[in-house]
Parts: C-alpha cells; structure tokens; sequence
C-alpha cells in the first residue's frame, strides 16, 4: 500500500496531491500537504426490470492499478463492471467507465463520478463551520441564477412550481441540498475547492452539496445523468470528465476551469464581438418592418459601430412556424428586409425558438408525434408564450432533424447573418423520446449541431435559454443571465424573473465563461430617459451601462434609436465597440450580489485599473474602499468616470457616497513623473479602446484616436510639477484648454472617427528632462 501511494503522489501536480487508502479503496485530495477533500469514491445507479439497483467502488474487494498514465480501481458484480480513472493534467481529473457484464439490459441513471459522505468518514476540510462556506452555484441553462451563496443563511430558495421546476431544475432538489450544474467552487476564508466537469456533450451534470438537519456537511456528488438509456450486454457508458483543483483564489480557479472547458469543448471564442441593436425591449411582439427601417436609418445616422440589426420575436405567426410570416407587419417578407439591412451598411439577424412547437401552430397540427411527452402519452409542456402552450421539440426524431435543418437553411437563404435561439432547454425536459437511448444532453446538442451545419461556420450563433455545457463548441455567443427589463426589480421574488438587477446579477457571476466557453452575451444596453418607456433611474441606467460594458463581451442597445436623445446616447457610444475582456468580481465569493469589479488595463503607453462600486441597496451609501487592499500599493490618481471629476492622489483609503442602485466607476492610476494622459470619457475604459498610440518626447506629447461615430467627450491629462502648458493643438490647430485642478487639464472635442491631440510643455531642468527620458511611459516599480 505504501508504494502505491508514493507513486500515485508523483502522478499528481505538485499543489494537488493525493493519498489512497487500499482498505477502503477511498482517495483523498490534499493541497499543500493538508487534506482538502477526503475519503472520495465513486458508484453508479441503474435498474435491472424496474429494479433499482446501485454499486459502490467503496470497500476491500476492489481492484487498484497503478501506471504511468494514472489509477484505476475496479469493481464488479453480476450486472456491472466499474472503473474508476483519475489521471493528472492542469488538474486532477476522473471519470467513470460502466460495462454491461451481465446477460440483460440495464437502464442507467447516473454516474457518481465523485461521492463524498460524512456517514462514511468523508469530509470537505475547509477552515470553517460549514454555514460560512460559499457554494457557487450555477444554474443549468441562461437564465438560472448563478452566484456564491452563503451556506448557512442564503438570500435565495428556489420556487415550487411546475413552470420554474421545468425551466430551472433538471433533477429536483431536496431538503438543504444545494447544487450547481457542472462546477462549482467551495470556499473559506483560506481555501477553496473547485470541481468541474470539463466534457459536457453527453449527460447533464450537477455538483450537489448536502447538509443535515443540524445544517453540516452531509454529503458532496458529481454526477451525471444517464437518462435512463439502455445498456445492452457487453456495452460500456463513459461519465463525463471531472477535474478537482484547490487554491487560495476562487476566482482564479472558475477561471483555470473554462480555460480547461475552452480546450476539451474546442469553443468557438475566434468571432469578433457582435454589437448592433435589437428589436424586443421596445416594440416586443408588436414590431412592424418600418420600425425596422425607422431603427436602423437612426443606427446609421449615429455612424456608431451598431454592426447587426436583430429581429425578434412577432415576425413569425407561431411559435414553430418560423417560415410563415405576419404578413401585416412584414408585408414584404424577410428575404427582403435582410436584403435591406444590408443594403444600408448592416448585418441582420433574427430570432427563433426552434426547439419548441406552439399549441396553435401549423407544426404541432401536422406532426403531433413530434414534441416529447410523459409516460401518459400526453405533451411535455415547455412553456406559455403570450398565452400558447409550446411544447418541447424531440430531436431525437430524424424528420425533426430534417425539419431544423431545412427551417435554419431557409433563414440563411434569405440572408440572415446571426441567428439568436431561445428557449433551447426546451429540448432537454424529461420525458418519452422517438429514441429513448438519447439523452437531454445529446438532445440539445443534436440540435445545436443541425443548426450549425445549415447556417454554416460563417454565421453567428447565440443561444439563450440554453442548457450552458452542451452549447460549449457549438454556439459563438451566450445569454448569461435573465431578461433585462425596464425596471430594475423583478414583480415577484425569483432571480429568474426579468429584471435589471436579475440580468446584472448573472453578468457579473458569470464573468470567467468570457472569451473561454463563448462570448457573453449580457442582454442589452437601455439608456433611455424614464419618459420613453423606461422605469429606470439615472443612477440604474448607469449601472447597468457599467455592468455591460466592463463584461466585455456583446453589447445590443434595444432603445428606439429614432427617440434616443443625445444626452442618454452618449451612454451607448461609451460602450462601443466592446474591450474584449471581462472585469472581475472581486467580492464574488464574500457578497451574493458582488459590489466591486476590477477591469485591469495594460496597453503599449500605460496601465491603470477600472474599478467599478455598486450599490444595491434602496438606501443611500457611504463606503469606504481600500485600494491598497483591493488593487494594490498605491498612491493613485482617482477619476470618477461618469462624473468626470478628478478626485486626486489618493494613498489607501477612498471614501465615496453612492445614491441607491448608484455605481461609481474609478480609473485608478500610478503617478508618473512627467506629463500623461490621466483618462478619455470617449469609452468606459478610459482611453483603452480607442486611444492608439501616446508618446511623449520630453517637450510635447502627442496622442493619436480612432473610434467610430460622432461622438463629445474629454480627455484629461496629468501635468506635474514642474511642466507648465505652452500650447494644444488638435488636428493641427492651436486649441484652448481648460484647467480641472492644480496639475490637470483637460480639452473637450467631437471626435469624427480619427484625431490628433499634440500638447506642448515648457522644458523642465535638464537633468530633469534626461531623467522623464530614462523613464518614458513613466511606470513606476
């Protein structure tokens, strides 16, 4: 027993070790030398004629290999063989292996991959009572919260009722269970453990927490779910993979997981980022083809990068019937509203809810054998639209598959360049299939696939509503979270529902599936004033702005652009085109609504940080933020972006007052000892985007930009002592300028796609001027 645990230690990565104790053939996982996750095993549960059975790896009559590639243990009985594989890599990593050894079939129903239970000496060896532990818990398709809940205390209990059981709860839950689809983190103050699953094409899979009634730790499973599929004799079943990695950093892991996911899934994360402007949050079912054309006359007018124009849902006359168009409101029919759309410079795309059938549509009437149903016989409902009941698509059906594919080939024809498709768990619910030895993972993904190969590698596809894991690969974009909406809370208590503060919640949480899974989408952009159909404060409008814009990824204003005024335009065109990279939630795993992100910015000519502060509550605040705890040693200089205020050299502490729903955007920058460009307010990111190049000689500093649009705004420049301003000259002609405070200034311009700003100083001392040149983007160490 001893030489095959030193051996197996050696297979592991050096954080990473792992112990087998041979008497009970369990694992524990040790980080640092100290036990992290202990007395580990596996089972699986099938039935043999409508009797449950199950087999554990946990006991003496095990088998144990060891190799170079890594362990494997083995146990069998007359039905089933098990094998349990764990290997090394960027992280330890299992799965499972179940052979039919038996004479009958078997009927699968899940995979423990991982089962810990405190009942059988097993334990999650965190440094604290298990109520303070954080759970992250992601839910299984867009619009299922995602957060790090507290253990113990909670914010959130998932509803009764069969509509969101449908839409949110693939297995159920029970008691104080707490789950999370395919990763999760468990963290204390001083450590945490990461389990994920890094292949997710074939089985829905969950990590489920359980805790007993005096609320400690019960019980820890990765499983995944077989769906029932029949294993005949002599057939074997795969898992789905596991990796397990503990650290200090949280975030740090949920990032190494999807740059994991990123290779095994082989995403599609090479597309540029979309914008452009979508149809639904302000004309919803009620769109008409000339607020179409009165749309994207006002998108061209702006000259803003607005690249697509999505049309959603109304154009169709059911849900199903995506080639039968409302002729009242689209008279000359989509072909020719794409051709159109491109016509005056635009990429057009449309919406579809493919993978259900309306109770009143032409495709349910006709092929009723086509929607997945219980073991009644009667329809799965998937869900009422404007009053309709949908039900599931089975695309396990060949003829469904044929359908989908001539349905998306035909959008295509008519020129549609990205496809938005909702509601995707619709083929995922439990239920009776054409082929029962399909699973709901495989269901989905099938149908992901037909899409695919009909629109072409060309076109941009965005799912939501969409069972996250087996889109990875598939889709080039992702809803992350719920509806956004007009108003900032939901109508009733539940996370799911549509609403700012929902759809901000899951945008932030989700931040590491960014540029690793897809590219995120955030929901749209709403900056328009209260009067045109917006229930939205300033303060919430900024927030969600923020919040959009520091995620890096899509950004689709959904405002009518004809009514848009130029005050709250402004707000969009500061969101445009997005950075590319999502800043995160520093305070992810300590608050369930995260108050503080943090977008580091490194470019040729400086780095300063982005630090956004939220506050959620109905109240007004007071915070103090330390910056040298939160970012690093400062001082730094502090411009509040949307104020456009230089607040000063700061060192440590920074005290700020936020009214409710409010967020304060810092750029927070190292001083320099010659003069700098401190902040642009043309993007969110404070000169990123659209400043290209800053040099400074010694005597003169000049900046060149590049963004498009037309657009007002400032830049800020740092100029300390002893430099003196002699003149500015933007685009080759001498400017005023205008001093904010002692050492800044600023000059304020319209920005026509390209310019040149060149500010010129009187010399300093000249040992003081070799010394700026010694140091020319003036970093300090």
């Amino acid at each position: 027993m001893a030489n095959t645990e030193k051996f197996f230690d050696q297979l592991i990565p050096s954080r990473l070790r792992a112990s087998l104790d041979r008497a009970r053939n369990s694992l524990t996982i040790l980080l640092r030398g100290q036990p992290l996750l202990q007395g580990a095993t596996a089972e699986v549960s099938y039935r043999l004629r409508e009797e449950n059975r199950h087999l554990s790896l946990l006991g003496p009559d095990s088998t144990c290999t060891v190799s170079e590639a890594g362990i494997n243990l083995s146990r069998a009985n007359e039905d089933i063989k098990l094998d349990w594989h764990v290997v090394a890599g960027p992280a330890v990593e299992m799965w499972l292996v179940v052979s039919n050894v038996g004479s009958a079939p078997l009927q699968m129903d899940k995979l423990a991959v991982l089962t810990v239970a405190a009942s059988e000496g097993g334990a999650i060896a965190l440094d604290l009572p298990t109520s303070n532990w954080r759970f992250y818990q992601n839910g299984w398709q867009s619009w299922s919260p995602a957060f790090a809940r507290r253990v113990g205390d909670g914010i959130y209990l998932e509803l009764d009722g069969d509509d969101y059981r449908a839409k949110h709860l693939p297995h159920g839950l029970l008691g104080r269970d707490l789950a999370s689809e395919w990763v999760t983190v468990i963290s204390s103050q001083q450590n945490s453990l990461l389990l994920g699953f890094v292949t997710m094409a074939d089985q829905l899979s969950e990590i489920r927490l359980r805790r007993d009634r005096e609320g400690n730790f019960a019980a820890l499973t990765a499983c995944c779910f077989a769906d029932g599929i029949t294993l005949a004799p002599g057939e074997s079943l795969h898992s789905e993979r596991l990796v397990i990695e503990g650290g200090d950093s949280p975030l740090t892991l949920l990032e190494g997981y999807a740059e994991i996911v990123k290779e095994t899934m082989n995403a599609r994360t090479a597309k540029p980022i979309p914008t452009g402007w979508c149809s639904w949050y302000y004309y919803f079912r009620e769109l008409k083809a000339g607020d179409v054309l009165d749309n994207l006359a006002a998108a061209t007018g702006t000259e803003l990068p607005l690249e697509y124009v999505l049309i959603d849902d109304g154009y169709q006359t059911a849900i199903g019937d995506w080639l039968s168009v409302d002729e009242e409101k689209f008279p000359q029919g989509m072909g020719s509203l794409a051709e159109e759309i491109r016509a005056r410079g635009h990429r057009p795309g449309i919406w579809t809810a493919p993978f259900g059938a309306s109770s009143e549509s032409q495709l349910y009437a006709g092929h009723p054998d086509w929607v997945i149903r219980d073991k009644n016989g009667d329809p799965i409902l998937a869900w009422q639209h404007w009053g309709a009941d949908t039900y599931g698509l089975d695309l396990s059906h060949p003829e469904v598959q044929d359908w989908l594919g001539q349905t998306f080939r035909t959008l295509r024809e008519w020129g549609y360049e990205l496809f938005k498709v909702d509601f995707l768990y619709a083929a995922a619910l439990g239920g009776r299939r054409h082929n029962p030895n399909v699973t709901r993972a495989q269901a989905v993904r099938k149908g992901l696939e037909v899409i695919r190969e009909a629109i072409g590698e060309e076109a941009f596809l965005l799912g939501c509503g969409a069972p996250l894991g087996p889109s990875v690969g598939l889709v080039d974009g992702m809803r992350i979270g719920p509806d956004v909406a007009m108003y900032w809370h939901p109508f009733w208590a539940d996370l799911t529902f549509p609403a700012a503060v929902n759809a901000l919640r899951n945008s932030i949480t989700r931040y590491f599936t960014h540029g690793r899974c897809w590219i995120n989408d955030p929901d749209c952009a709403l900056v328009r004033q209260k009067e045109d159909q917006s229930a939205l404060t300033l303060s919430e409008m900024r927030t969600l702005a923020t919040v959009v814009g520091l995620g890096g990824g899509m950004v689709l204003s959904s405002d009518n652009l004809p009514t848009l005024a130029d005050h709250r335009l402004k707000y969009l065109a500061r969101l445009l085109p997005p950075y590319g990279i999502a800043a995160r939630p520093l305070d992810l795993f300590e608050s369930e609504l995260p108050r503080l992100l943090a977008l580091p910015i490194e470019t040729d000519f400086g780095r300063w940080v982005m630090l956004a502060a939220i506050n959620w509550e109905e109240r007004t605040t007071t915070t103090t933020l330390d910056l040298d705890k939160v970012i690093g040693e400062g001082p730094y200089h502090v411009f509040d972006f949307w104020r456009e205020r230089y607040l000063g050299l700061v060192r440590g502490r920074l005290r700020i007052r936020q009214l409710p729903h409010a967020t304060r955007l810092f750029l927070l920058k190292k001083p320099t000892n010659h003069p700098d460009l401190l902040a642009s307010t043309f993007h969110l990111t404070g000169g990123a985007v659209e400043v290209k190049t800053l040099q400074f000689d010694g005597q003169r500093l000049t900046l060149e930009m590049e963004k498009a649009g037309t657009q007002y705004g400032r830049l800020f420049f740092l100029v300390p002592e002893p430099y003196e301003v002699a003149s500015v000259r933007f685009n080759g002609r001498r400017r005023g300028w205008q001093k904010a405070v002692e050492g800044v200034i600023w000059i304020g311009f319209h920005l026509l796609g390209e310019a040149r700003v060149e500010i010129n100083f009187r010399v300093p001392h000249e040992s003081e001027t070799l010394r700026v040149l010694q140091n020319p983007k003036g970093l300090v160490d």
